[in-house]
């Protein structure tokens, strides 16, 4: 029997989860701790293949000894090791790997990085015997086995074809997301995003802009499996989940239809909402949506932010999702290439009116191999190339109208009105002016 250690790399940031941003890696921040899904479909096909499989979640478990390691392979004697990888946390994930290396055991890592300057370098300093960066969900059996380094460009059209991760493998009470109450799992039922945000976003880059999804009754198996675990809520790690109202509504309908009582969190574009799709989302379970409007400065929001969202379209779903008892969670980026004070004073002012029961903000990113990357690289825009600030939460970046601090400065300042405004008077009165006042005066000097 071939036997196998799969482990989700520890890393010095214990809010890392490699799966999100596509695969190329975000740090979630203190209340998110996310079981590793990509890697867990792979443990799964392998121990449906007959592979004896051992998971260690090296991030949840907090197991950072690479010695720990090395004496679990010497001890059950694993013949293959497989980890992940991400951009932020790049270089110590390529020298944990070259230090677990040894002559007897064959290394393998799965990432979403597919930028070739970035992989051919990881593979030297890993010393790894393959990086593998395609969909290799259903034979990765084969690239475990071939003496080959090359990667084909597998994509998978139908996601039903993919098993239903074996939850069992890890200790599902590791695992937790800030919005949603009690112990967490993950999904994915859809891959690739055609929207043009493509330009900056990494979603299309990993996983292509062809939009394939799993069917409603694929979900329902899935969740049905979900529950007899004892587990109750549900993070969808879809990047566009309802982008098909019709699969969205019919599954709401076969949870309804068998009373299967979940807890669910998703994530989408305003534009694919509608006030009937989120008032049955709302009574299947779902509680909350995590939507990318990037942008509140009306002209933006059209042209770079989510191009086909209106300001209007914004308005309208949020004042429904109150109305039913939906939590909206804002996701926005500072540092747009058109972005500039006045259109950031103009979201601030936005948030507060629309008062969104949770906000993310972070700096433009420009990942490896987006548009976004090739036009700031051509401009000299990026200010470093340190890929452990490739993480949504750090600047990297100028644009046209911001430097790399003022895009971290207004990143901060819009976090900081919406948390004046969850406070009690006269804290909220006081901090809302103050971040307005240096707004205004921060536009003044700058003559934006």
């Amino acid at each position: 029997m071939k036997k196998i250690l799969i482990i989700n790399t520890p890393s010095n940031d214990k809010t890392i989860n490699r799966d999100m941003a596509g695969g190329l890696g975000f740090s979630g921040g203190e209340g998110v701790v996310l079981p590793p899904l990509d890697l867990l479909i792979l443990a799964t096909t392998l121990k449906n293949k007959g592979w004896k499989v051992r998971f260690v979640d090296g991030v949840a478990q907090r197991l950072d000894d690479v010695n720990y390691y090395r004496q679990l392979i010497r001890e059950e004697g694993f013949g293959y090791v497989l980890g992940n990888m991400s951009l932020p946390t790049l270089d110590e994930d390529c020298k944990f790997y070259r230090n677990l290396k040894s002559s007897k055991v064959k290394i393998f890592i799965k990432t979403g990085i597919n930028y070739k300057e970035i992989l051919t370098r990881a593979l030297l300093k890993s010393k790894v015997s393959k990086i593998i960066f395609t969909e290799c969900d259903l034979d990765i059996e084969e690239y475990l086995l071939s003496k080959s380094k090359e990667n084909c460009k597998n994509v998978i059209d139908d996601l039903n074809l993919l098993p239903i991760p074996d939850r069992s493998l890890i200790d599902r009470n590791l695992y937790k997301y800030s919005l949603l109450p009690g112990v967490v799992t993950t999904m994915q039922t859809s891959r690739g995003c055609p929207y043009p945000c493509g330009y900056y976003c990494p979603y299309p880059l990993v996983q292509g802009t062809r939009w394939r999804y799993m069917s409603a009754k694929r979900i329902v198996e899935e969740m049905k499996d979900i529950k007899k675990l004892g587990i109750n809520n549900i993070l969808f790690r879809d990047a566009t989940f309802t982008l098909n109202m019709e699969r969205t509504k019919e599954m709401c309908q076969l949870l309804i239809k068998k009373k299967i009582n979940m807890t669910w969190w998703c994530e989408t574009r305003i534009n694919v909402l509608s006030v009937e799709l989120l008032n049955i989302m709302r009574k299947a379970g779902c509680i909350g949506i995590n939507v990318g409007v990037e942008t509140l400065d009306e002209n933006l929001i059209k042209s770079e932010g989510k191009p086909g969202v209106t300001l209007d379209d914004v308005i309208k779903i949020n004042r429904e999702a109150k109305n039913i008892g939906m939590k909206l969670h804002f996701l926005m980026i500072v540092g747009l290439p058109n972005d500039n004070l006045s259109g950031l004073y103009g979201s601030l002012n936005y948030l507060l009116k629309l008062k969104p029961e949770s906000l993310g903000v972070t700096s433009i990113t420009p990942y490896p191999g987006t548009k976004l990357f090739e036009d700031a690289s051509r401009d000299n825009m990026i200010s470093n190339f340190d890929w452990n600030k490739f993480n949504g939460n750090n600047s990297n970046m100028k644009t046209k109208y911001l430097s790399e601090n003022e895009i971290e400065l207004a990143r901060k300042l819009l976090i900081a009105g919406v948390y004046f405004d969850s406070k009690t008077e006269p804290v909220k009165s006081l901090g809302i002016l103050l971040v307005k006042v240096f707004f205004i005066l921060w536009k003044f000097i700058k003559r934006q």
